[in-house]
């Protein structure tokens, strides 16, 4: 299972994460987009000997794989548990677009996973419990809402200015 950090190609179906949630968690790559991105996942992940093996077809279809496989372990300390975040729900491919349906996740939640911080680490920077970091990461957290110096803590923990949490959530 990959996870979000691993590369260069994950690191650019991540980037595209901004704009997805501007068109409703639904992305459209043109051929242009698509062609970077095969050409990043190949110069990764097959050897140059190998290249002949596989057709174009094939060669997206191990693409999309991967792109769905894209998730994280978000370990629990307390509990030792964790939950499976995936970055991206589905793909498909119509022979000249693809079309990635990302999941919704929070924008504290995204911040803290871009860092590479578990909650754990987040709460120790804010002088919070890990239970207030999970609820500023609930999608549903409306931060408008939280007291002033918990934005000011989360924002500094996220290495954000207060205005770009409040920007961002």
């Amino acid at each position: 299972m990959a996870v979000f950090d691993r590369d260069a190609f994950w690191d650019k179906v991540m980037s595209m994460y901004p704009a997805a949630k501007e068109s409703n968690y639904l992305l459209r790559l043109n051929e242009e987009q698509v062609s970077e991105l095969k050409s990043i996942y190949m110069d990764i992940y097959i050897p140059v000997e190998d290249i002949e093996h596989y057709n174009d077809a094939q060669i997206m279809k191990k693409m999309m794989t991967a792109i769905v496989s894209i998730s994280k372990l978000d370990k629990d300390h307390v509990t030792n548990g964790g939950e499976v975040v995936q970055l991206v729900n589905s793909v498909r491919f119509d022979g000249r677009y693809l079309y990635m349906h990302y999941a919704k996740i929070s924008p504290v939640k995204m911040r803290r996973f871009e860092l590479g911080l578990s909650q754990k680490q987040v709460s120790e920077r804010m002088g919070y419990g890990i239970s207030t970091v999970r609820n500023c990461e609930d999608f549903h957290c409306d931060m408008s809402r939280q007291p002033e110096t918990l934005r000011a803590k989360l924002a500094k923990a996220l290495n954000w200015e207060p205005e770009e949490l409040m920007a961002n959530c």
